[in-house]
């Protein structure tokens, strides 16, 4: 199979409705949030890659009042947002050829990069230390071994990569961040890596 990211905006777009209805509201993210939100400012610009439909990471830091800006590449999933959370700044794009006319506080791609094949993932680093502030923050899920598989989510294949941890942290390394915290395959989290990094 291959990973085209037309294909995985279109699959999407067609199980919208389907990942809204069956993702968790259990905020079993929330250790990790609380921890951004702690290590920010107040008021904290916050962009948020693959927000989906907005539930419930983008919900939960807009109500700690972090100015969240939300990119997806699913119109269908924006859609949602749009309804959901009106005043919202939410932007249909690519990840990887984002261009935004602001930098942020902190960047999350919590499920999203790991969407993206072992090459894009790589060069989203300098993407991420270009939109972070001095001193911002990335925080991202991975897998903890490097590998590349396809699920199913509601009748729609979705592609699935990751590099090593080693691989994760020299990356971090080379653009110029310092690693915070990294747990892997948290079994309170539904199993996620979890990385978080402060650009020096």
């Amino acid at each position: 199979m291959d990973a085209n990211k037309d294909d995985l905006a279109r699959a999407y777009d067609t199980i919208a409705t389907w990942f809204d209805q069956h993702r968790t509201r259990t905020l079993i993210e929330q250790p990790y949030l609380d921890a951004l939100v702690q290590a920010l400012p107040p008021g904290a610009a916050i962009l948020d890659l693959g927000c989906g439909t907005g539930e419930p990471i983008l919900h939960y830091l807009r109500e700690r009042g972090c100015a969240v800006t939300g990119v997806d590449a699913s119109a269908a999933m924006l859609v949602i947002a749009r309804r959901r959370f009106p005043g919202t700044r939410l932007i249909k794009g690519d990840m990887r050829t984002l261009a935004l006319d602001q930098t942020f506080d902190a960047v999350i791609a919590w499920h999203s990069l790991f969407h993206l094949p072992h090459a894009d993932q790589r060069a989203m680093f300098a993407t991420f230390a270009r939109l972070l502030r001095p001193r911002g923050i990335l925080m991202f899920t991975s897998g903890s071994e490097q590998g590349e598989t396809w699920s199913d989510n509601g009748g729609q294949m979705l592609y699935h990569a990751s590099l090593d941890s080693a691989d994760y942290r020299r990356l971090l390394e080379e653009h110029g961040f310092q690693v915070l915290r990294h747990a892997a395959d948290d079994a309170a989290c539904g199993g996620a890596t979890v990385w978080m990094a402060q650009l020096r």
